[in-house]
């Protein structure tokens, strides 16, 4: 062991303060990179005990209770960093089947159960969006029974979550796809939104000069016997921050929506406003074919 403690040799005690992974091998690993690198970068940007003190404050505050993310804002952290999405891409290497995406803050499981065509959610003033698509395999077979489940925000841009004036499980659900593979459901297109920057978050964002804004989406989770579970987002095209979304999670999985607002349209989905639909099929990959787990 190292005893007197200098500069140069800081580093490499850390890394040696233990049974240098023989209890956990593949933690080590991570521990002596994350070291090295954390190491070097104080010592690049000459921190000062000052910043040091303000990092602890905000590491401290972002795992606090807040109204309006109760469980803390270290997750939205790692999405604003770009290291939520980052770790998708490192792990999402098949080109074939749908993209994986973050799954953000926000999911609660054991949403409630709808039947196919159901709408999600009540939102009198939000533009009705009928919503429908195939989940296939790599071969474009249709997967029956496959477990589609479904979260969004609202109209303005709110979940249900943090939205009093929201039932609980509102703009949630979950389906299982027909024998041909299809979903269908009704829902309100969904709006982009502000994330919650009234914490330590929304300041660091602030003082960086960044946008809060995120992109409309809607969130997806798909799981069937014999595939890989899915995890994405769907965006919608048009969007004015589909180029900056502030957790960089839009990628290729873009629907365009198309309006209806003639009489015979109305009339045929019982429509007394002007709606919208659109597609989007999602691909699984079996599990025999899978090169990489995270």
């Amino acid at each position: 062991m190292i005893k007197n403690i200098t500069l140069e040799n800081i580093t490499q005690a850390v890394i040696e303060h233990g049974d240098k992974g023989k209890t956990h091998a593949r933690l080590y690993e991570i521990y002596t990179s994350l070291i090295r690198h954390l190491h070097a970068f104080v010592q690049e940007v000459n921190l000062t005990e000052q910043e040091l003190s303000l990092l602890r404050d905000f590491l401290i505050r972002a795992d606090r209770y807040t109204k309006e993310i109760p469980n803390g804002e270290i997750h939205m952290l790692l999405d604003l960093l770009g290291i939520s999405e980052l770790v998708i891409l490192l792990h999402n290497k098949s080109s074939a089947a749908t993209e994986s995406n973050q799954e953000g803050p926000l999911y609660v499981a054991d949403a409630p159960e709808r039947n196919m065509g159901d709408r999600l959610g009540i939102d009198r003033d939000g533009n009705t969006l009928f919503l429908s698509g195939r989940v296939l395999d790599l071969n474009n077979k249709p997967i029956a029974n496959a477990l589609v489940d479904v979260w969004q925000s609202n109209s303005k841009g709110l979940y249900d979550v943090h939205d009093t004036s929201q039932a609980k499980g509102n703009f949630r659900g979950r389906f299982k796809t027909n024998s041909d593979g299809s979903y269908a459901f009704e829902t309100v297109v969904p709006v982009g939104y502000t994330i919650p920057s009234s914490g330590p978050c929304g300041e660091l964002l602030q003082l960086l000069g960044r946008h809060t804004q995120r992109a409309a989406h809607i969130h997806f989770k798909l799981s069937a016997v014999g595939y890989i579970p899915l995890t994405t987002q769907i965006h919608i095209d048009g969007d004015p921050h589909i180029d900056s979304d502030t957790t960089f999670a839009v990628r290729t999985a873009i629907i365009k929506l198309q309006k209806h607002e003639t009489l015979d349209k109305l009339n045929a989905y019982n429509q007394s406003k002007p709606f919208y639909t659109a597609e989007f099929d999602f691909v699984l990959q079996p599990t025999d074919q899978q090169t990489d787990v995270a």
